[in-house]
């Protein structure tokens, strides 16, 4: 228990430093906002590009991996959208995102590195490079479909959301990094330390960016659901992939990384979509809370089974 708290406790200790560095004012409401930008379009794709510039990938070892994951989170999502037919539709694809979109970048890439160091990073780059196009193309379907007689304007969102995603920087950070190793590039020593140096703040100001957006009192409302989507976001989903890599044999890392990446809360992202997309932005917000607060305790559990 102590070797899994030394995993364990780092990554919330920090959530909880930026919970009351916003709670005393240091951290304000715009200055968190810049830091998760500076997070995600600059020190999360310079970290995951270093990474897979410098790795042999094995793209084809890989592939069985990344159909059990993508093809659990389809299922996932589809089933608890199904189940959610009684829901507003404000709610229904709320309840669909919860369950199907892990926070990968500001938890997941995090954990795994403070559990398996730098030879968690090829493995975690690859399948959060994958996560975030399903995910996103998945959010899209589930929030769009409970408004669908209603939208007049579906293509014209697909189309807006394709493009965001090929501009997003976490793939332009995977792609580049993918075609770099692929037309075997050697990467310059000054341009790989420099990535190295800005690529660490990546895990430490995600995690405190986690904490200063946290805010305890939406929850309170949402208990129920929010324990109910939980549920699903942090033991089912990842059992299921678990389930899956185990049949297909894998073990290490090629079995621990995806499995830890997708038992992470809720993703912060997941309220920005809901509120743009005429979801119910403050139960989203709830499940990001209830996630991330339960997600302590069930990281530690998957943590004792890996």
């Amino acid at each position: 228990m102590i070797r899994l708290l030394d995993i364990v406790l780092p990554v919330f200790l920090v959530i909880g430093l930026g919970y009351g560095l916003r709670l005393i004012g240091f951290i304000k409401a715009d200055q968190n906002a810049w830091l998760s930008r500076l997070v995600f379009y600059v020190a999360a794709p310079a970290l995951l590009f270093r990474s897979l510039a410098q790795e042999d990938l094995a793209w084809s070892l890989r592939a069985p991996m990344l159909a059990i994951v993508g093809g659990t989170t389809v299922l996932v999502a589809a089933g608890v959208y199904l189940l959610a037919q009684r829901e507003p539709p404000a709610r229904r694809g709320v309840l669909a995102q919860g369950a199907l979109r892990s926070n990968t970048v500001f938890i997941g890439l995090p954990l795994v590195l403070t559990a398996y160091g730098d030879a968690a990073l090829a493995p975690a780059a690859i399948v959060i490079a994958f996560m975030v196009v399903a995910e996103n193309l998945l959010s899209v379907l589930v929030l769009t479909l409970p408004h669908q007689q209603h939208s007049a304007g579906e293509l014209t969102l697909w189309l807006r959301t394709a493009s965001k995603i090929l501009a997003n920087p976490l793939i332009l950070g995977c792609g580049g990094g993918i075609l770099w190793s692929a037309f075997d590039l050697p990467l310059p020593v000054a341009l790989e330390r420099a990535l190295a140096l800005f690529g660490r703040t990546a895990a430490p100001l995600g995690l405190l960016c986690v904490g200063a957006g946290l805010e305890f009192g939406r929850l309170r409302r949402e208990v129920p659901a929010a324990l109910g989507v939980g549920t699903v976001r942090l033991i089912l989903h990842p059992a299921l992939i678990y389930a899956g890599l185990r049949l297909l044999g894998r073990t290490g890392l090629e079995l621990a990384v995806p499995v830890l990446i997708m038992a992470c809360p809720a993703a912060v992202v997941s309220y920005i979509m809901a509120r743009e997309m005429g979801g119910d932005a403050s139960f989203a917000a709830a499940i990001i809370i209830g996630t991330t607060a339960a997600s302590f305790f069930t990281l530690l559990a998957w943590l004792a089974l890996l």
